[in-house]
């Protein structure tokens, strides 16, 4: 007799059965897909790493460039004939300093700071004797034209501070000019200089000086940073007359990207007393900063005359040659007088000969 067998209990085992084949079915491609997974991120970065060796730290030497400096214990210099021809000043001094202007490190400049602080303080020590500083500012306060609502204007303090001004990192830069160069120097000046001064402002209404009031002003540089532009401005040979010689001079100027913050204080009235006005501390640094804007920021610049050594010598010249032409001319006006009387001497012997 055969045992019998449970439809119900079949079809539950090969489900049972179907799903752990699921299962496995499932989890083998989920572990091919992490393998897969893994061995494409593996080669990736083994891809990004040689690439990042080759790229950063192996260099081409097809595509470098090499530098050739020459000897300076060469003793046979190329001719100048072609010295200069096929090449722009800038690239042409460039070469012959041994500058390079785009891979050149910026300079210390510390032995410039030495010296302006040298100088500066020099400057200094004989600015405090007999107060010949104050009184010079406060002449030139009240010096010129003076608005007729504005008082006398005195100088109650001057301190120009104990710090010096650094600057560093200076490097040569092509200039915008064609074949032309330009130093830029970094500044930084960190210190207190005070100027304070006291002047009252006069009423003319309903009459003349009918009231006054008080003002005291304090003004101090606290920060002073930005970058100098130094450059020798050549101009062309064609663009100045052939008796007016030619005027080279260093021309002086600022970057806009500059750092001026003043510290401004501020008191006016006599009893009743307003004390550091905001809407006047904007005035008064507006149109400082404007004012050294309009002076020394690209494109405006300082202008130092660079001395010719030619040009005592060439006002010489053209003034010999003036001279000279004013003599040519005078004898050949001379002569032209005696040659005109002598056509008349011989005409008036002509004539006795046919008297006689």
């Amino acid at each position: 007799m055969q045992p019998s067998v449970d439809p119900l209990a079949a079809s539950q085992l090969l489900e049972t059965i179907r799903e752990e084949l699921a299962i496995q079915a499932c989890s083998n491609s989920s572990a091919l897909s992490f393998i897969k997974g893994f061995i494409v991120g593996q080669v990736s970065v083994i891809v990004v790493i040689i690439i990042a060796l080759r790229y950063l730290l192996m260099e081409d030497v097809k595509r470098v460039k090499k530098r050739y400096i020459p000897s300076r214990l060469s003793t046979a210099p190329p001719s100048r004939a072609n010295a200069g021809v096929s090449q722009l000043p800038a690239s042409y001094i460039s070469s012959k300093t041994y500058y390079d202007i785009v891979h050149h490190p910026p300079e210390s400049t510390d032995w410039l700071n030495v010296l302006i602080a040298q100088a500066i303080m020099q400057y200094r020590e004989d600015a405090n004797i007999n107060n010949r500083l104050i009184l010079a500012v406060d002449e030139v306060l009240n010096g010129g034209v003076r608005p007729s609502f504005l008082g006398p204007i005195h100088v109650t303090r001057l301190n120009l501070g104990e710090e010096f001004p650094i600057f560093s990192s200076a490097r040569i830069r092509s200039s915008d000019e064609l074949g032309s160069m330009r130093a830029e120097i970094d500044f930084e000046y960190n210190d207190q200089i005070t100027l304070g001064i006291e002047t009252q402002v006069i009423l003319n209404w309903p009459k003349q000086a009918f009231a006054a009031l008080p003002v005291s002003l304090g003004l101090s540089v606290v920060r002073f940073s930005g970058t100098l532009t130094i450059e020798l401005i050549n101009p062309p040979e064609t663009t100045t007359k052939p008796d007016v010689p030619l005027e080279r001079y260093i021309a002086i100027s600022s970057h806009s990207d500059f750092v001026l913050d003043l510290n401004v204080r501020s008191l006016i009235g006599s009893r009743t007393k307003l004390e550091d006005i905001p809407k006047l501390t904007d005035l008064i640094t507006t149109k400082l900063r404007n004012v050294y804007i309009d002076k020394l920021v690209y494109p405006t610049f300082v202008k130092v005359k660079v001395p010719n050594m030619w040009e005592e010598r060439d006002r010489r010249t053209r003034e010999k040659e003036a001279s000279e032409a004013l003599a040519g001319t005078t004898v050949s006006d001379a002569s032209s007088g005696l040659k005109s009387k002598a056509k008349e001497k011989m005409q008036e012997f002509v004539e006795d000969i046919k008297e006689a």
